[in-house]
């Protein structure tokens, strides 16, 4: 359960949007040790997640690097 506590707080960092004593609440129940590495995945796991959305837009279009 903390997992997700920690996954939610990370996703609204990235977000920037939070009040005040949510943020305060949730410092107080947080494992720092564990926190850079959840950060550091979710961070991977959002750019894993554009990266194929890009890559699956260009290959469903067929474009070709042409003058290359």
């Amino acid at each position: 359960m903390e997992l997700i506590h920690m996954v939610r707080m990370v996703l609204w960092g990235f977000f920037g949007v939070r009040k005040s004593a949510s943020h305060e609440a949730d410092l107080a129940n947080i494992n720092f040790s564990w926190l850079p590495f959840v950060a550091v995945g979710l961070a991977a796991l959002i750019g894993a997640c554009i990266l194929g959305v890009v890559l699956l837009v260009v290959h469903s279009t067929g474009a070709t690097a042409q003058g290359f």
